[in-house]
């Protein structure tokens, strides 16, 4: 019975790892496909952290008092353990600062839902808004209104947003899709051919992530070859989030190109699919997976050497660093590049040493760290611990 329900806990929260890789696609593809995973289980959400009293700080230029500062922070959609980590680590930030944040979540992935909840937070002493949209582009606007209203706005994957204060990453978009280029030129020691996968062609981040990594193995490691050659468009294929696509078109490529050796995978989906085949077809140290994963979804393939390398990055920490930005930049110390997230002891928090800022395609600002986690053989316990004191068990 206790293994029974540690598989359905195991199997509950590699949906909610599809779904939020799955909502980084168009809004077409992603209402699709995250009312398809979810069905109807979600329920609206509605959670306050109070400030406590003793914690509060002042800023002398502004005079203002951090237990007077509120956010409201909006995920994609309510009761998702993706979603619940990053809101632990910004509750976290808001007790060591004295701030308060409410969460208000969707019962369903619905752009208008979360525009809504944006319209009916004015006048209701709200200082900053935090959002992950669902889509950026419908969500702007309203975004601009909360300006408009004396609230300060940010978001995570909100890359082309324009009317944020900052959109906040855990690193580039360059810097994750490089590092893993790099570990897959590490594992097929500078000799390889290989295929990348995205979840859907021109859906970000992932898109951006495949570039990044096609262009610096055709820099740095000419020993390696992509096999879908290297125009823009097929030179990557697509598995749609999809884990039966996914199996199809691995399956596919393996039987027409015996000489493919090494996958870059783009798509959560990709990972477990590979790493099935590979255990199945006894591939095991001759075809090597590096690429997104979280314990939940390659775990099992990684513990046993049957695939290599997951990258992610901390929810946890990213959700700290949001609120720190927020409150800073509501205190009126605004984040520059190469400043710090800090903790009340004045430490600085890992991946976060360093930011860095740059402006998107739309005039927007996004800041980032250099948070990029992974997992391998070596580290995957402490990850599974890691996820199980966030609140996630992952296995």
């Amino acid at each position: 019975m206790k293994k029974a329900l540690i598989s359905i806990i195991t199997i509950l929260s590699l949906l909610a790892v599809i779904i939020f890789f799955a909502a980084c696609t168009t809004l077409e593809q992603t209402a699709a496909t995250m009312s398809t995973a979810i069905a109807s289980s979600a329920a609206a959400e509605t959670t306050s952290t109070a400030a406590p009293a003793e914690s509060s700080t002042e800023s002398s230029a502004e005079e203002k008092i951090s237990s007077n500062f509120e956010i409201l922070y909006i995920p994609k959609l309510a009761d998702i353990p993706w979603f619940n980590v990053i809101k632990s680590g910004l509750e976290q930030c808001a007790r060591d600062y004295g701030f308060r944040v409410t969460v208000v979540a969707p019962p369903a992935a619905d752009p208008a839902l979360q525009s809504q909840i944006i319209l009916d937070s004015f006048n209701k002493g709200i200082d900053a808004i935090v959002v992950c949209p669902i889509d950026s582009a419908g969500l702007d606007p309203v975004l601009a209104r909360a300006n408009q209203a004396g609230i300060m706005t940010f978001s995570n994957e909100g890359y082309t947003l324009k009317n944020v204060t900052f959109d906040i990453e855990a690193m580039s978009n360059q810097a994750f899709g490089e590092a893993m280029m790099k570990a897959a030129v590490r594992y097929a020691g500078g000799n390889a051919n290989y295929m990348v996968s995205v979840g859907f062609l021109e859906a970000m981040p992932q898109e951006e992530w495949a570039d990044f990594e096609i262009a610096y193995q055709q820099k740095s490691a000419p020993g390696l070859k992509n096999l879908l050659g290297y125009s823009k468009g097929t030179d990557r294929f697509e598995d749609n989030e999809d884990s039966k696509i996914a199996t199809t078109k691995i399956t596919d490529y393996i039987q027409n190109n015996k000489d493919l050796n090494l996958i870059i995978g783009n798509s959560i989906t990709t990972g477990p699919a590979a790493g099935e085949i590979i255990s199945k077809q006894k591939l095991k140290g001759k075809l090597f997976y590096v690429g997104t994963g979280y314990p939940v979804t390659i775990g099992q393939y990684i513990r046993k050497d049957i695939i290599q390398e997951g990258f992610f990055y901390d929810l946890y920490l990213i959700g700290y660093a949001t609120g720190y930005i927020a409150f800073q930049s509501w205190m009126g110390n605004i984040p520059e590049a190469k400043s710090s997230v800090l903790k009340p002891d004045k430490s600085r928090l890992a991946g976060y040493e360093s930011l860095d800022i740059l402006t998107n395609s739309n005039g927007g600002k996004i800041i980032f760290g250099n948070a990029i986690a992974s997992i391998t053989k070596e580290n995957i316990e402490v990850w599974y611990k890691k996820f199980a004191d966030y609140g996630w068990p992952q296995e």
